[in-house]
């Protein structure tokens, strides 16, 4: 494959598939529900439910390996052990710097998921946690447990009967797709457990996963609104305190290398700062109302208009450090 092929495809999956699939047990519930409803009727194909498992299972891998690899450095740092053949040339460099794809994409397409055994070490190597399975068997349904006051159980009743299950899933898909065996390799039976392991198996991981990475998040939308308003608050005392650093770095350096311009009553150095900050908070809060305009009157629209207005206000941190760094070293 050609180096502008590799970077296309990554592109062409993405825009295929332009949700999130880091809940994929929502997908494999769905298709479980379809199964039971009409799976078993006569003129069924079985095979369907099989590969679509295995599929369901393998975007879901590709999707959260991303998405960890993009959310912190050391979950990047690890992903070395899971890029050791791959070749990183310009073309993906490029796709990088243009913000077209990112690090956790790359690798995650990079990966096998050919097996449950393969699937599961990318997330133990990524997270540091071996065996895995002892934060999975541990793994409960918070939602369930906390808002529908439903018992605590542990979301995977018997580890070692749903890795055997996804174990031969994997290997099913397999022999269905590649092989023309002269016998029936599994029965109708089989799906059932196959889907039933698969929406443990992802339920637990995500599960788990959440908790790696934002820790024990909140559940109810207001509870979701408290907590945007509060990150997006940590973002912007930070803002602060970066802009009061810079106005000192101003100050101490003095403006006397540029004069005031013609007929500006200020034309200072601080003043350019100043105007320029007032117009990027003007942008950044006309692009949350913008990005959120069709969540209008719904309760959702604090949390994303927040986290909107958080990603912004990380990126001007950002560029305003790298100023300020630059700044330093002349």
């Amino acid at each position: 494959m050609s180096t502008r092929d590799r970077t296309g495809e990554i592109l062409e999956v993405k825009e295929r598939n332009p949700q999130s699939h880091r809940f994929g047990s929502y997908s494999l519930e769905s298709l479980k529900s379809q199964w039971t409803k009409t799976g078993k009727s006569e003129g069924s194909t079985p095979d369907f439910y099989v590969i679509r498992a295995v599929t369901l299972l393998e975007v879901f891998t590709r999707g959260n390996i991303a998405e960890l690899i993009d959310h912190g450095t050391e979950y990047a740092n690890r992903a070395i052990q899971l890029s050791k053949d791959l070749k990183m040339d310009f073309a993906l460099v490029q796709g990088i710097q243009g913000r077209a794809i990112t690090l956790g994409d790359i690798v995650a397409h990079s990966v096998s998921v050919n097996s449950f055994g393969q699937m599961l070490g990318h997330f133990e190597t990524l997270l540091d946690k071996k065996p895995l399975r002892t934060l999975l068997v541990g793994a409960v349904d918070r939602w369930a447990a906390e808002v529908l006051q439903k018992p605590s159980t542990p979301i995977i009743s018997d580890f070692d009967v749903l890795a055997r299950s996804l174990t031969r899933l994997f290997e099913v898909r397999h022999i269905v797709c590649h092989e023309t065996p002269r016998k029936p390799v599994y029965s109708a039976g089989d799906v059932d457990g196959f889907l039933n392991g698969a929406i443990q198996f992802t339920k637990a991981l995500e599960e788990v996963l959440t908790f790696e990475m934002f820790g024990l998040v909140p559940l109810t939308q207001t509870d979701m609104n408290i907590a945007a308003a509060k990150d997006l608050k940590k973002k912007e005392d930070e803002l602060n305190q970066l802009l009061s650093e810079i106005r000192v770095r101003i100050k101490d350096t003095g403006d006397q290398r540029l004069p005031s311009a013609p007929g500006s009553d200020d034309g200072s150095w601080l003043h350019c700062l100043d105007d320029a900050e007032a117009k990027w908070l003007a942008y950044r809060n006309a692009q949350c109302d913008f990005d959120t305009y069709l969540s209008q009157g719904g309760t959702i629209r604090p949390t994303l208009w927040a986290s909107e207005a958080a990603r912004l206000t990380e990126i001007r941190i950002a560029e305003l450090r790298c100023w300020l760094r630059r700044e330093s070293e002349r």
